[in-house]
């Protein structure tokens, strides 16, 4: 059955009908395939992605769901000659999952066929309308690969991708940007996407890692060692301590960068000094408002009397617990 479909703002010619899925490649670009896979360069084998693919849990629950409905809700689509699925990689996996237990059953699968010749760009489009726009099922790190790869492979700019899919473009970028830093470090982990999404987003180490060249290459060890147990801590804890001001949290950074000191042991001794409660940081962002020049130049400016009262009170106010805090 002949039937068309559309790619970006293209029409395509599609054939309908049910192919051999041993006939079947997968596609090692496919985003979800590329992250299971772990990797940067090299070829696969089909027999490395396969094995690989139906070992997720996902696809195992694609299995399941493929028994209940009789076969494929949707079709695969696949690319005419060589019989690359473009799209349905997991339900593939599924299928041969399937096939090793019944193999006349599921020997046939339902598919899209594509022409030969479709563009590469149009198969980045393709993937991009089906998991971004789509369903939306592709995890960040994924969709970074394959904003990153598309931005590579079709030497396409990201202002056009992000308007094509709809995305926010300091989101795309920030994708593309943790996923370059990962293939500069060497570390491909799906797992590890968040730990370098907050690094990299924390606008206070982002000050240090300009000047300190040994930052990145500390955490990222510290990173793939997992002596960072857990992501939230590069926030919470490693960016509290980049975002006080004063000598001691720049030498815990300084002896962090160093490795001499580790994120942990860093924020307790900077909690030590009372710097990262709420009181101090309160009483830190009010001193730096008043030494502000503008906003001084305001204060003079304004109803003097008015001014001139609520700096009495808080003057007698701070008298009071410098007091307090003396006896």
């Amino acid at each position: 059955m002949s039937d068309k479909l559309t790619i970006g703002k293209k029409e395509y010619d599609i054939e309908e009908k049910e192919l051999l899925q041993s006939d079947l490649c997968l596609y090692p670009e496919n985003p979800r395939v590329y992250s299971a896979l772990n990797i940067s360069d090299g070829n696969p084998t089909q027999e490395e992605i396969e094995e690989i693919m139906t070992n997720m849990e996902h696809v195992k629950q694609l299995r399941v769901s493929i028994i209940a409905n009789g076969g494929l809700i949707d079709p695969l689509i696949v690319k005419n000659g060589d019989f690359v699925v473009l799209e349905g990689n997991s339900r593939l996996a599924a299928y041969r999952i399937l096939a090793k237990q019944d193999a006349i059953k599921w020997g046939k699968v339902k598919c899209k066929i594509l022409p030969d010749d479709i563009p590469e760009a149009a198969i980045f489009t393709l993937l991009g309308q089906y998991h971004i726009i789509g369903r939306k099922d592709w995890s960040p790190y994924e969709q970074a690969g394959y904003l990153y790869r598309r931005t590579k492979t079709s030497n396409t700019d990201v202002e056009f991708i992000a308007k094509e899919l709809g995305l926010n473009l300091a989101t795309a970028k920030s994708h593309i940007n943790v996923y370059s830093f990962m293939i500069e470090n060497d570390d491909l982990t799906p797992d590890r996407w968040s730990y370098y999404e907050e690094y990299l987003k924390n606008t206070y180490l982002k000050k240090y890692r300009e000047t300190n060249l040994n930052l990145d290459t500390t955490i990222v060890q510290k990173i793939k060692s997992g002596e960072i147990t857990k992501a939230i801590d590069i926030r919470n804890k490693l960016g509290v301590i980049a975002k006080i001001k004063s000598k001691s949290a720049k030498k815990i950074m300084a002896e962090i960068s160093e490795g001499k000191t580790d994120i942990y042991d860093g924020f307790d001794r900077i909690e030590d000094t009372g710097k990262t409660g709420y009181a101090y940081q309160a009483l830190y962002k009010f001193r730096l408002k008043i030494n502000d020049q503008d906003f001084s130049k305001d204060l003079l400016n304004g109803k003097h009397e008015e001014i001139i009262f609520e700096l009495k009170k808080i003057k007698t106010k701070i008298e009071t617990l410098i007091k307090d805090f003396s006896k």
